[in-house]
């Protein structure tokens, strides 16, 4: 990456992906074309990691844990700052924020709807 991006910033990534083949009659020669977008967590020598899936620390049911992407650097193609945060009605919730009115979808006490 030729101009450093800060750690947090939302990405937009595309990538050459490593093909697995198997029994199949011609073999695949050429890696897919990808992309992602997430937050930049990792920027080393040879890797950056993509986590395009996250918990929100502070909130009760969450494990803080994630999913994304390691890639070798020399398999991306483009990685350039995903300006959505200034986008007119867009807001991404950073990471260990207060959640006084966070709603929660697991809620084990309450129904939406209450049977009859």
């Amino acid at each position: 990456m030729a101009k450093a991006i800060p750690l947090g910033s939302v990405v937009y990534v595309r990538y050459l992906d490593h093909v697995l083949y198997k029994k199949i009659p011609k073999p695949i020669d050429e890696p897919a074309e990808r992309e992602t977008i997430g937050w930049l967590t990792k920027d080393e020598e040879d890797i950056v990691c993509i986590e395009n899936d996250r918990t929100l620390d502070k909130l009760p049911y969450s494990s803080g844990s994630g999913s994304g992407l390691v890639l070798l650097k020399s398999c991306i193609i483009e990685i350039r700052l995903a300006p959505i945060q200034n986008v007119s009605g867009w807001t991404l919730i950073p990471r260990n924020t207060n959640f006084r009115n966070a709603e929660s979808a697991l809620q084990t006490n309450k129904r939406k709807i209450q049977p009859k």
